[in-house]
C-alpha cells in the first residue's frame, strides 16, 4: 500500500518526465496540471494517464469519465492512492 503521499511524488516524477522540466518536482500539491499549472495540453494529459497506468495499474480514464482527477496533483494523486487501497 502506498500512502498519498509517496503517488504525489511518483507523479510528480512521471511530469518533470513528460515535460523535461524538474519544476513538476518541488510543485505545490495543488498544483494545476493543465494550462497555467504544470502546462498539460490534451497530448500530455493522455500521456500522463498512460504513464499512471503503467506505473500504478489505475485506468484514470475508465474510473472516472469527468477526469476531475486531473484538476491538480492533489487529486490525481488521492485518485490513484484510493484506487491502490482498494485493490
Amino acid at each position: 500500500m502506498r500512502s498519498q503521499e509517496a503517488v504525489a511524488d511518483q507523479i510528480r516524477q512521471i511530469l518533470a518526465d513528460l515535460t523535461g522540466d524538474d519544476r513538476p518536482l518541488t510543485a505545490a500539491p495543488d498544483t494545476p496540471l493543465l494550462r497555467d499549472g504544470i502546462g498539460l495540453d490534451s497530448l500530455g494529459g493522455t500521456m500522463l494517464m498512460v504513464a499512471v497506468q503503467r506505473t500504478f495499474g489505475v485506468d484514470v480514464a475508465g474510473e472516472d469519465l469527468n477526469l476531475d482527477c486531473l484538476a491538480c496533483i492533489e487529486t490525481l494523486a488521492a485518485f490513484v492512492a484510493a484506487h491502490l487501497t482498494a485493490a
